[in-house]
């Protein structure tokens, strides 16, 4: 089990360095509206895995597990006014 203790980390840091691992296509965008997880999240990206690590963190989660969709039926088409 991946330990972030170890690595000084919080879990939402460890979330944005494993996104941000996925590829030079994949960009996290984190919202929040405290100075103190902004700069938490910055410092996020000075986080680099290595690849055992990303395999772990990605095995804690089986991808044939993830189900569903993000937005349920027609809800894409209005949040945020977008009707």
């Amino acid at each position: 089990m991946y330990n972030m203790q170890e690595r000084s980390i919080t879990a939402a840091q460890l979330s944005l360095a494993w996104v941000s691992s996925q590829g030079p296509d994949v960009v996290p965008i984190p919202g929040t509206t405290k100075i103190k997880n902004l700069l938490s999240n910055v410092a996020a990206q000075s986080v680099e895995l290595t690849p055992d690590e990303c395999e772990q963190i990605a095995a804690a989660v089986p991808h044939e597990q993830v189900v569903g969709e993000r937005y349920s039926g027609g809800d894409a088409a209005i949040w945020k006014g977008n009707a």
